[in-house]
């Protein structure tokens, strides 16, 4: 089973400060997708729009519309949860307030948990979290869990300070979940790959801009945008792959 996993892509009709083009860094990536290695669905992690507003999810609506496999959605603190509800309303959404999602897969779970605090930057893990994991969480089941904020620091000061909170209620309802393989995550713009609670822990950069890692205030940097692809066979192994968006022409080697 193979899923890309888009995150961050803070989509605008106008360039992001002034020079970011996160429309046409969205575009890129869905075409360089769309060339394949395709995927069984497309999994996007929160930060979907830059502001949250209907205009913007029709941008996305526009663009994923026609493509030949499902995509899951998943909000981040850029979101609005009622908006992005309206605007893709065929989506498995729990009912309000919460936008978590369970899509069942071949073999295996994917579990999207919504974790935003509207108003804040930062993430929470709390009671209603909690209780929806452990209503949706099969039992004997293979599940990957993706929630927009990691709930673990990645060494960026400015990020760690808005990452998620209730982290010890998390790692708590994972060590009675074995089911849980792996967690995808988003909103720091960077490729991370960590553990917590004893899974493989995964942060996508960004398809458009990546924060800077540098100590002092928090910055974002024009490196390439990126996007992950997740090779996953369910209770064996997951194998994860970085893939940039903008490409050299495919070069061929011979034998040897």
């Amino acid at each position: 089973m193979r899923i890309a996993q888009l995150s961050d892509l803070h989509l605008s009709s106008q360039p992001l400060y002034g020079v970011v083009d996160t429309l046409g860094a969205l575009d890129m990536a869905l075409q360089r997708l769309s060339a394949g290695p395709a995927p069984d669905l497309l999994l996007l992690s929160g930060d979907l729009a830059s502001g949250g507003r209907r205009e913007e999810y029709a941008l996305l609506r526009s663009r994923i519309a026609a493509l030949p496999f499902p995509s899951a959605l998943l909000p981040g603190n850029h979101d609005d949860r009622d908006n992005l509800r309206a605007a893709f309303c065929a989506q498995a959404w729990t009912p309000p307030p919460l936008c978590c999602q369970r899509i069942d897969l071949d073999g295996g779970t994917l579990l999207l948990l919504d974790c935003i605090v509207p108003g804040e930057e930062w993430g929470q893990v709390a009671a209603p979290q909690i209780d929806w994991l452990e209503s949706a969480c099969p039992r004997r089941r293979p599940v990957l869990l993706a929630l927009h904020h990691p709930p673990f620091s990645v060494g960026i000061e400015g990020m760690d300070r808005i990452r998620c909170r209730g982290e010890r209620s998390l790692a708590a309802w994972l060590a009675r979940h074995e089911e849980v393989e792996a967690l995808l995550c988003g909103h720091v713009h960077r490729f991370v790959s960590t553990t917590f609670a004893g899974r493989p822990a995964l942060v996508a950069p960004s398809p458009a801009h990546q924060i800077a890692l540098q100590e002092g205030p928090l910055a974002y940097t024009l490196e390439p945008g990126a996007y992950l692809l997740h090779d996953w066979l369910p209770g064996e192994r997951l194998c994860s792959h970085y893939l940039p968006v903008a490409v050299s022409p495919t070069q061929c080697y011979g034998d040897g």
